[in-house]
């Protein structure tokens, strides 16, 4: 998924007021949300830049072009959605010619300014090879930043290369912590094993049922792993 600017930034109110009236009428009048996006960029406003990129990205071939623009001045005016929407649509081809390469490089210019999904992106392709060398080593370190700027996802994969022992040493009890922290329902599963094969944390099937009650209702593995103990 792309970034998406709930808000504006700019420091001109004139672009403020334009991109929260873009957000408000963009279900029922979406060419007046383009409209009102496209002046807010004229003033400067790069948020508006990024979300009118977005719209565009689901349009036509030429639309899909043209959101590769914006991404580009959202970056140029030092957004980093902007430079992170870039690496996405290089990435799979959105708009361009599929280029993991020029992903990687846009992600990795946006996670170098702290974006933290860029940061998590950025480590997906270290980890597995995608467009940068195969280094999990650097995966780790691009997870951990991720995570300690707060990204769910960021916070679950450092756990995994943590639980397993893969590009930093292993560590299960700080796995634990970070899937706890991480709290989404992938997370809870992934803590729910440890505790119920006491993998390198105390065994806990209690809390493990519990959390993988947690996490069923949106996670098939869960709900899958839940039904096979149950039997």
């Amino acid at each position: 998924m792309m970034d998406r600017p709930a808000q504006s930034r700019s420091g001109d109110p004139e672009a403020r007021r334009l991109f929260q009236h873009a957000l408000e009428v963009m279900d029922s009048d979406p060419g007046e949300a383009v409209g009102a996006l496209r002046k807010a960029a004229e003033l400067g406003c790069s948020d508006s830049m990024v979300l009118l990129g977005v719209i565009l990205s689901d349009g036509t071939d030429d639309e899909k072009k043209e959101a590769l623009d914006f991404f580009e001045k959202a970056y140029e005016a030092g957004n980093d959605m902007g430079s992170r929407n870039l690496g996405y649509c290089h990435a799979l081809g959105r708009g361009t010619v599929k280029d993991k390469a020029e992903g990687a490089r846009w992600y990795t210019i946006s996670a170098m300014s702290g974006n933290a999904k860029a940061q998590c992106n950025i480590g997906v392709m270290c980890e597995f090879g995608n467009g940068v060398p195969e280094d999990c080593a650097k995966a780790a370190e691009w997870y951990r930043m991720s995570a300690e700027n707060g990204y769910s996802r960021g916070m679950t994969n450092y756990a995994c290369l943590l639980r397993d022992g893969r590009g930093v040493g292993r560590d299960p009890a700080e796995a634990a912590r970070w899937f706890e922290r991480s709290g989404s329902p992938r997370a809870k599963r992934l803590l729910g094993i440890m505790l119920l094969n006491g993998d390198g944390v105390p065994k806990d099937e209690g809390r493990a049922i519990t959390l993988l009650e947690d996490a069923a209702a949106t996670d098939r593995k869960a709900a899958e792993l839940l039904a096979s103990i149950r039997r």
